[in-house]
């Protein structure tokens, strides 16, 4: 039948679609947060629209629309970087869950597309209580993420170093497959591609500016249109095998 966009929709139409049994719901959070010198400040909301349309399709419900300003406080050194605190950001959550689930929705999927929201929209979740009938679906570890990116980065030879996870060559891969028109490949640089495990660590406790003035966690360079494509394939691939089997 198809993705049913609900703000694009009438309260009728919305009560009608879940009589008929439409009662699962996708709900993308994004972020607006500086992507280095070469994309843009909405790439993860951008990721919200897109990947939550993916899908939205494949499991045949309700795309919410994306929030599209997430928990992004390791990335305020940045011009134009937005956030909300953690409190804030739980309660957004859940209000937004609370709603959806008191008009009928019985499968939510929140779907986290920045890295920082992994953790906080675990949190929110499990603060919920319990609601008869009601199944809410996240994702609260970020290696959800690179379990569906570093096994094609490895295909095509690329290191999880270049991959980075902020602004390297998957999520610049993915904007080159989505919106090529806002990627500026010609500012494309390398950031930080040190150990991993200990970059991330310090990436979300003091800052990617401490690991890379240019904000960039990984190396772009290498990006292309063709990788995005499998990275977001593996992606969603991965999201709807987790709902599904919930």
């Amino acid at each position: 039948m198809g993705t049913l966009h609900l703000e694009r929709m009438t309260w009728p139409e919305v009560r009608e679609e879940l009589a008929r049994g439409r009662t699962t719901v996708v709900a993308p959070f994004g972020a607006v947060e500086q992507h280095g010198p070469h994309l843009p400040l909405g790439t993860d909301a951008i990721f919200g629209d897109e990947i939550g349309l993916a899908v939205a399709e494949r499991l045949d419900a309700f795309l919410a629309p994306t929030v599209r300003v997430g928990f992004s406080p390791h990335h305020m050194a940045f011009a134009g970087t937005l956030t909300v605190d953690e409190e804030t950001f739980h309660a957004v959550a859940r209000s937004i869950v609370r709603a959806l689930a008191g008009h009928g929705f019985q499968r939510i999927v929140l779907l986290p597309t920045h890295g920082g929201n992994f953790r906080p929209l675990g949190a929110a979740v499990s603060g919920l209580a319990p609601m008869d009938g009601v199944k809410v679906i996240t994702f609260p570890d970020v290696g959800m993420l690179l379990n569906a990116i570093l096994p094609v980065a490895s295909e095509m030879g690329l290191t999880p170093a270049e991959g980075g996870v902020h602004a390297g060559e998957w999520e610049t891969s993915m904007m080159l497959a989505l919106r090529p028109e806002l990627v500026r490949m010609e500012r494309a640089e390398e950031g930080y591609v040190g150990d991993l495990a200990t970059g991330v660590q310090r990436f979300f406790n003091e800052g990617v500016h401490v690991l890379a003035e240019n904000g960039i966690f990984g190396d772009p360079r290498r990006a292309s249109a063709e990788a995005g494509r499998k990275y977001i394939q593996n992606i969603v691939d991965i999201v709807v095998r987790t709902v599904e089997e919930s």
